[in-house]
């Protein structure tokens, strides 16, 4: 593997690293939520829904989609 490619997936491997990200993960798996139901549904607070699925979406790992006010993911 080239350096890059390895840093690459270095960055990913980090970002899944996170335990709050991989409950986040969980959710999504289920079905497309709002940042509401899936703060609701982990404890967390929304904004710390928002700065983890920003990542995850950053990194490919979450799509996003947006529904009037609301992003779905």
């Amino acid at each position: 593997m080239r350096e890059l490619e390895l840093e690459e997936m270095a960055e990913l491997f980090k970002i899944l690293s996170d335990t709050t990200r991989l409950r986040i993960i969980e959710r999504l798996t289920l079905h497309c939520q709002s940042v509401t139901a899936i703060a609701s549904q982990t404890g967390l607070s929304q904004p710390l829904v928002s700065h983890h699925l920003r990542l995850l979406k950053d990194k490919g790992l979450a799509l996003a989609e947006r529904r009037g006010l609301f992003t779905y993911y």
